[in-house]
């Protein structure tokens, strides 16, 4: 039985001499805990360069819902926008995770059209247990139309869809042997995840990196061995989750039981500003990590 938005992806055509270059803005430094850069892009070089992209706009005029084409378009449309990258923070993941974000996909400005966000090792997992690293994405305003797809090493899921439905219209296909309201389960997580990422760029900029500084990588012995390396865009460098301490009873009679950790929920807040309070902008208040203590009486 096939399942939705599921494709297992499959070698496509050889990479030419020069491809990291052609499809890639800069070199970025590793991060640790994170999959390699260049191995992504690698992956987004082998559907660039086995696609064309005006063949893939007709076979998806006649196979809306197909994942092939769904894939083959978003990655093609990365490559050709050479790889932009952010690097999500753990901590601010788990925050994202933790608040309550209903996110209408047409309120979204999409400051940032195309590119993917690299997510931290083994965090988020496909209903396979493996790791999705990446989640990428292309926003076509032209047509109204939203792509994403993720890989979790072999398989890929993705979706496509109109962004003046709200999400009310999905289209995606079955092409796997999974169960499939498991990975229709799956897929709108996997949404939850990227459209949380997009809002929070748009209303906290300043957890948005916009520059990188050069650094100086040397990889043999000598000066002819070193090469110029970037260091990552970060969606929320620097975050830590807030947490709060109950009051100990140690030593006091307080008589009230103990508090197990427990998250408070985040959640957005439509907030007035500007002249008589006219304007309004999305606030996040942040999700909070209450830790477990004994409350005093």
């Amino acid at each position: 039985m096939a399942s939705p938005g599921v494709l297992k992806a499959q070698r496509m055509s050889k990479k030419p001499r020069g491809w990291f270059n052609e499809i890639v803005i800069r070199p970025v430094v590793h991060v640790d805990g994170y999959e390699s850069y260049e191995k992504i892009c690698g992956i987004v070089a082998e559907f660039y360069y086995s696609s064309e992209e005006q063949n893939l706009l007709r076979q998806l005029r006649t196979n809306p819902k197909d994942s092939r084409y769904i894939t083959l378009y978003t990655l093609f449309k990365v490559g050709q926008a050479k790889c932009p990258a952010y690097w999500v923070n753990n901590d601010l993941l788990s925050a994202l995770m933790q608040s309550n974000l209903d996110v209408e996909v047409d309120d979204l400005q999409w400051a940032m059209k195309t590119g993917f966000f690299m997510l931290p090792k083994g965090v988020v997992l496909s209903p396979e247990k493996r790791s999705i690293d990446t989640i990428f994405w292309h926003c076509d305003t032209s047509d109204d139309l939203l792509y994403w797809a993720a890989i979790d090493r072999d398989t890929v899921f993705c979706r496509r869809l109109k962004i003046s439905d709200n999400f009310k219209k999905f289209t995606y296909t079955d092409t796997q042997d999974f169960n499939s309201q498991v990975v229709t389960d799956f897929n709108q997580y996997l949404q939850s995840i990227f459209l949380r990422l997009i809002l929070i760029m748009e209303c906290r900029p300043e957890l948005v990196d916009t520059t990188s500084e050069l650094v100086r990588v040397n990889r043999g012995f000598g000066k002819a061995q070193a090469q110029d390396f970037y260091q990552p865009l970060w969606l929320g460098f620097g975050y830590r989750l807030k947490r709060e301490g109950t009051q100990s009873s140690e030593g006091s009679s307080g008589t009230h039981g103990s508090k197990s950790v427990h998250w408070r929920r985040g959640f957005l807040r439509n907030q007035p500003y500007g002249e008589g309070r006219q304007q309004r902008k999305l606030v996040w208040i942040e999700p909070v990590l209450v830790m477990g203590g004994k409350e005093l009486s």
